[in-house]
């Protein structure tokens, strides 16, 4: 008489466990945002002349997010990415200007930031790396197993049960 009573909380408990389970998957973050990977800040030529413009290309910033670009601290205009995150800034070299001067470009969507440096003479760009990347956030692979787990351990708790009322029924006849 006792194993029926220890089988039927062992079903009881799995059914919990398993809508517990089952729950805690499918009730995952609402509206997960997939945020992009690593940012990138470039110029088409990092040692321009006076007066030549020069293509800031922005990827991996936030889609369809208006930009603002700076040199040296002064906003130099904005633009909103496309809807992969990209953008490209055309700016203007100030004419006249100082030659081996040295700019930096910063470009923010107010989550990522990055600068590129030019040089007004023969020297190389470098670009350092985005100060505000965030997590990524929403499903993974696991989510899929956890769910097939969960409704194998409700479907596993439902048979104990049943075999559990039938052995009674059995057992009181």
């Amino acid at each position: 008489m006792r194993a029926p009573r220890i089988s039927a909380v062992i079903a009881a408990l799995l059914m919990v466990f398993g809508l517990f389970a089952a729950t805690s998957v499918l009730a995952g973050p609402a509206g997960a945002l997939d945020y992009p990977g690593k940012s990138t800040l470039t110029v088409n030529d990092p040692t321009p002349k006076c007066g030549q413009t020069v293509d800031v290309v922005g990827t991996g910033f936030l889609p369809d997010t208006l930009v603002t670009v700076t040199v040296g601290g002064k906003v130099v205009g904005t633009i909103t990415t496309d809807d992969q995150g990209s953008f490209t800034f055309p700016y203007v070299v100030p004419d006249p200007c100082v030659d081996g001067e040295q700019q930096t470009i910063t470009a923010t969507d107010g989550t990522n930031t990055l600068t590129v440096d030019i040089t007004l003479s023969a020297t190389t760009a470098t670009t350092l790396a985005p100060s505000g990347n965030l997590p990524r956030t929403g499903s993974s692979d696991t989510t899929l197993h956890l769910v097939q787990l969960s409704v194998l351990l409700i479907a596993v708790g439902g048979v104990l049960l049943v075999a559990t009322r039938k052995r009674r029924h059995t057992a009181d006849a």
